[in-house]
């Protein structure tokens, strides 16, 4: 998605004010009301925040006979200072604790030493990405090895959180539940047709016959390059769901395949007859199941002695000797200038890089990416910052989350290995951008537009006409000169030449998988892979971990602590996310709105992805 380019010196972004208005329209005056609201509380909450600082955390205890919970409303971010939970998650109804996915890997790892861990329960729900569910998956593997039982405990369970359960030893499902297995889907809502009955123009300037992120406001329907792409996507990440699946639960891939064409949604006895799950228990005699294999009594009695994994997780201390490695991590949207919550500000991520540089105990770096792209301006500073790094010797190591793609990729190219999951969705090297008018909405409602200039594109791109050609050749050129910019850093960081890049570029989005077999990746790993390849690039073997951003500490927004675990711990049956339909429309209007504040960038011109993740 694009804005209008800046006119004059003061740059100002017409596209965003037109869509505010009609999203405005669409979402209603409940959304507009509850948002100003919120808005409001935030506002206060930020000036009362001021006044004060949150005490040192207390020191984990862990009481012996202890099982280790994950899921139950935890939510899994790569970056640890993920900052104070945005619309969404206040939208959500319960607070979901967070913790970031290194120090969840490495809790894990911590349990299975742990004498006073019995076990690990998965239990409930957990927001995370496929990819990070899956190093989830690969630790816990590692934590079987200890001969410590692994539990899972379906009660209306989403198909990306059976995924992760699938990898339990035994798994309990409550009779009156339901399980997802239903295959994945991706649909786009399309504007185009709508835009054209309300007299609203749209002019496109791109590079790439897969570059599809325009579509939806162009047509009705996606195109076939876009269909072609995205089935690959989706039937790749699922094929690697059910591969997964298959291994831990010993079934066939055929046998998972016909389930979800049967029905996709499946009762206890249903799920027991297919092998998803082991046995079917009401909640009390999941207890007894626990106290069977070790974990102890609360201290009420009548339930069992648990810890969290959020909780747990402040006991992992990450190592503090040696010479330093630097992790750090790229999440959100691209944005130009410093950006906010979740997003990825150019300037701000520079800034950090440049510091790093400048470290003398220094020796690597592993740059996190998490990313679907975003202002093509800010993805050359950082990526600029990241080839320094590398002049000086410095090695980047670039690990790829669930989603690095466009500016995203660009941010990567110059690493000095690049690795993914196979189910990692990246590439779409291209650019477009977007032109929103109301010349013939203006002749409907007979509003005039008049006034003088005193060159040829002195009102270029103004909104009030469609841009001649002319106009559209002028962004065109600076479109397609971006393009080769891209091309030019991939060709660079990726030893290629400029014609092989284009070949496999065009704004085709890959799995991680194809990715490695075309040339935009290394190595297959995760995080802690990533790590691994940091020291042996680097020569070291013992070093200092250092996050960037980091932990929070000190002095936190309110809001921050309302929501933290530390203020709420959760009991184990407790719902984290409310049903309530109108929240869960307004939440998925809330990312829209995020979306198109984030389109920032000073030239109008994005390095953006249209898939977001790998359906639902």
């Amino acid at each position: 998605m694009i804005d209008k380019f800046p006119q004059h010196t003061a740059p100002h972004y017409p596209m965003k004010e037109f869509f505010k208005s009609v999203l405005a329209s669409t979402i209603g005056t409940f959304l507009a009301g509850l948002g100003l609201c919120f808005l409001m509380f935030v506002l206060m909450v930020g000036l009362v925040s001021s006044s004060g600082s949150q005490p040192e955390s207390t020191p984990v205890l862990v009481k012996p006979k202890t099982m280790l919970v994950i899921g139950n409303g935890l939510a899994i971010n790569d970056t640890p200072a993920h900052g104070t939970p945005g619309l969404t998650s206040f939208l959500s109804g319960t607070p979901m604790p967070e913790v970031d996915l290194l120090r969840a890997l490495e809790a894990i790892d911590l349990a299975a030493k742990d004498n006073n861990v019995v076990g690990l329960l998965i239990a409930g729900e957990i927001e995370a990405g496929i990819v990070q569910l899956n190093e989830l998956r690969q630790a816990i593997l590692k934590f079987k090895e200890s001969k410590k039982p692994v539990i899972g405990w379906v009660e209306n369970t989403s198909q990306r959180e059976y995924y992760l359960t699938s990898v339990a030893d035994k798994i309990y499902m409550h009779p009156a539940s339901e399980v997802e297995l239903k295959g994945l889907a991706s649909y786009n809502m399309y504007y185009g047709e709508m835009l054209k009955l309300f007299g609203v123009g749209v002019q496109v300037t791109k590079v790439g016959k897969y570059k599809s992120a325009v579509e939806p406001f162009l047509g009705d329907k996606m195109s076939e390059p876009a269909r072609e792409q995205t089935a690959q996507l989706l039937n790749g990440v699922w094929n690697r769901l059910l591969t997964d699946v298959s291994l831990s639960r010993q079934v066939t891939i055929a046998s998972l395949r016909r389930a979800a064409d049967d029905a996709g949604i499946y009762s206890a006895e249903k799920a027991k007859s297919l092998k998803l799950i082991d046995g079917i228990r009401q909640r009390d005699e999941l207890i007894t199941e626990l106290r069977k294999i070790g974990a102890g009594a609360d201290e009420s009695g009548t339930s069992f002695r648990q810890i969290s994994l959020a909780k747990y997780a402040h006991k992992v201390q990450l190592p503090r000797r040696g010479e330093r490695i630097a992790i750090v991590y790229a999440e959100g949207e691209i944005v130009d200038g410093w950006g906010g919550v979740g997003e990825i500000g150019g300037d701000r991520l520079a800034r950090d890089l440049r510091e790093l540089r400048a470290d003398p105990r220094l020796r690597a770096v592993v740059l996190r990416v998490n990313s679907p792209g975003g202002s093509a301006f800010a993805s050359d500073i950082i990526a600029r910052e990241v080839g320094l790094l590398r002049n000086k010797g410095i090695p980047v190591v670039v690990s790829m989350g669930d989603l690095a793609a466009s500016g995203g990729y660009y941010i990567a190219a110059r690493g000095s290995v690049i690795m993914a999951d196979p189910a990692t969705i990246t590439g779409s090297i291209g650019v477009f951008g977007l032109h929103f008018n109301y010349q013939e909405l203006a002749k409907k409602v007979n509003l005039g537009t008049d006034g003088v200039k005193t060159n040829r594109y002195a009102n270029l791109f103004d909104m009030d006409h469609a841009a001649t050609p002319e106009e559209m050749a002028v962004v065109q050129a600076t479109v397609d000169s971006i393009y080769e910019d891209f091309l030019k850093v991939v060709g660079e960081g990726r030893k290629m030449e400029r014609n092989n890049v284009h070949e496999i570029a065009q704004g085709r989005v890959w799995l991680g998988l194809n990715a490695r077999e075309n040339g935009l990746v290394d190595k297959f790993g995760g995080l802690r892979d990533a790590i691994r390849e940091a020291k042996v690039l680097a020569k070291i073997n013992d070093a200092e971990i250092i996050q960037v951003p980091a932990l929070h500490s000190g002095r936190e927004n309110i809001l921050q602590t309302l929501l933290s675990e530390d203020s709420h711990e959760m009991p184990l049956f407790a719902r984290a996310q409310s049903k309530d339909p109108a929240l869960l429309f307004l939440k998925s209007h809330a990312e829209v709105l995020k979306a198109i504040r984030s389109l920032n960038d000073p030239r109008g011109v994005y390095l953006s992805c249209p898939v977001r993740g790998a359906g639902r």
